[in-house]
Order: C-alpha cells, then sequence, then structure tokens
C-alpha cells in the first residue's frame, strides 16, 4: 500500500549523528519519554482516572488510579509527556499475548483473531489521555506521533487502536490509519468506539523508499527541539534496539507493587485474581 500522507512525518532538520539526545532542561517546556519507575507509572494512572471521569467514562474511585490488568504485562510501555515532574500525557503500547490478549478484544475479538490466524504479531495502542488544561492540541499530537513512530519499530505487524468516533478523523488524517471493524458500544467507558489498524510493513516500505529509515530519530529529535520538546535517551535506546529480548521486560514494575495494584482492582466476584495475579508474576521471572 502507497503512503500519499506524510503528516506523521514532518521532519526535514538535518542532525549529526554524533548529537546526543539529552536536551538542556533550560531549552524545553516538555520532556516526552518512557516511565522507567513506579510513580510515572502511578502519575500516568491517576491522569487515566482523572480524564476519564471528567470526560464521563468512568465513575469515580477511591483509590483515583485507572488501569487494566494489560497495564500490569512486563512486556507494556508507557510513554509520558512530561513538564518537570508532573504528568501531562499518557499513552500505553501494549503486544499480543496468548494468555492476556488486547484490550481491544472486549470488542472486537473477531477482527483480531482474522489477523492472529495468519501468524500476524499485534501491538495496541491506548490509554491515551492529556490534561487538557495543561497542555495544548499541538503537543498531544506531536506526542501521540512520537508513542506511533516507536511502535513502527517493534517487533509486530499491525498497529491497533481502538477510538472514540469523534477522533477517527484525526487519526485517518494525520496517521496511516484505516478502519478496520464497525462501530460498536463499549459499555465499559460507557461510549461507542471504533477499531483502527496500520499495516506496519506499508510504513517500514515507506521509510525504505523514501531513505528516511535510518535518519528518522535524527530528524525527530532536532524537530522536537525546535517546539521546545525533548526526546528522553531511554526512548532512541529501545527505539533502535535489535535485542527482541528487550521487549520482555520493558514494565518497571516490581512484584510487590503488581500484588498490590491488583488488590486494588479485585472485587468479590473476581475469583479468579488469584490465578491472574500467578500468572502476570510468573511472566516477570
Amino acid at each position: 500500500m502507497a503512503l500519499t500522507r506524510q503528516r506523521w512525518l514532518p521532519f526535514t532538520s538535518e542532525i549529526s549523528p554524533q548529537a546526543v539526545c539529552r536536551p538542556d532542561p533550560d531549552r524545553i517546556d516538555y520532556v516526552f519519554k518512557i516511565a522507567d519507575c513506579a510513580d510515572e507509572l502511578l502519575q500516568a494512572y491517576h491522569l487515566l482516572y482523572h480524564e476519564y471521569l471528567n470526560a464521563g467514562y468512568i465513575r469515580e474511585s477511591p483509590h483515583k488510579l485507572l488501569f487494566t490488568t494489560h497495564h500490569l504485562l512486563p512486556r507494556t510501555t508507557v510513554f509520558l509527556a512530561k513538564a518537570e515532574k508532573t504528568v501531562l500525557s499518557t499513552a500505553t503500547l501494549v503486544h499480543d499475548s496468548r494468555e492476556f490478549g488486547l484490550p481491544m478484544d472486549a470488542l472486537y475479538t473477531g477482527e483480531l483473531s482474522a489477523l492472529r490466524e495468519q501468524n500476524r504479531k499485534v501491538l495496541e495502542i491506548c490509554s491515551l489521555a492529556s490534561n487538557g488544561s495543561a497542555c495544548g492540541r499541538n503537543i498531544t499530537k506531536n506526542f501521540t506521533r512520537l508513542v506511533f513512530l516507536y511502535s513502527v519499530f517493534r517487533v509486530v505487524d499491525d498497529i491497533c487502536i481502538m477510538v472514540n468516533p469523534r477522533h477517527v478523523a484525526f487519526y485517518v488524517k494525520y496517521f496511516p490509519f484505516t478502519v478496520f471493524g464497525a462501530e460498536k458500544f463499549f459499555p465499559r467507558v460507557n461510549a461507542p468506539a471504533v477499531p483502527l489498524r496500520v499495516n506496519v510493513e506499508s510504513v517500514r516500505n515507506f521509510f525504505q523508499n523514501s531513505q528516511v529509515l535510518f535518519s528518522v530519530g535524527q530528524k525527530m529529535y532536532r524537530h522536537y527541539l525546535s517546539l521546545k520538546i525533548g526526546i528522553n535517551f531511554n526512548v532512541f535506546q529501545k527505539m533502535y534496539s535489535n535485542d527482541q529480548d528487550t521487549e520482555k521486560f520493558s514494565n518497571p514494575l516490581d512484584a510487590a507493587t503488581i500484588t498490590e495494584l491488583l488488590g486494588i482492582n479485585e472485587t468479590p466476584h473476581q475469583a479468579h485474581s488469584s490465578i491472574r495475579k500467578q500468572q502476570i508474576l510468573e511472566m516477570y521471572s
């Protein structure tokens, strides 16, 4: 598939390969990074809770945290946009697994199964939230662009996302997503949803044909810095790693924190929770 849209890759400035991707804090307003400690993850879960509650997607909770079992899996990666020590935006990358599947299996198991039957590896981008009063639309768009580009470099065949119908136009306009299923009502957030998909091979072919594959990181760094946005070195470190083992443990959670978080999500009706907890802990061993 030819990718005629290039608005998701607007990098034109060159930068020396010797440049160190650690910007001067005085030159930036935001930092985009991968969460690398439990405290950052808890901030992300709190932001998700706050924004979803304000949108009317969820009810109040005494813990003021929003996360799912998929957030606790070892391969899950949580992206953050931070201003100093405050998390302003977050997005989560979940790899498909036989034990837990993907969050969008709740509505679109049929569509995902069709991909799995072709032995395709699927990655879902989910749990996107931004503090609208603290960061503008341009910051959110650039943050989402970085998350997407990072996902393209994972060992996956398809990138999927499930969004509210009113957000479909944004992802189709600014990214090479296409709709691959019907609109359905999602009871968990009391709102409708639409599934979108990108064939990663088509994006990689675009990189190869336009000869930007090896310079995209350099251009991306320079582009973001011009917007007073710094990209933490941990993004580039993982983006260009050829070691598949590094993707097995992207999540910085430890056993004690996982146990505590699963306890928050437990209810008397979840008899399977102890089995689920053991499954997750075993994946970290």
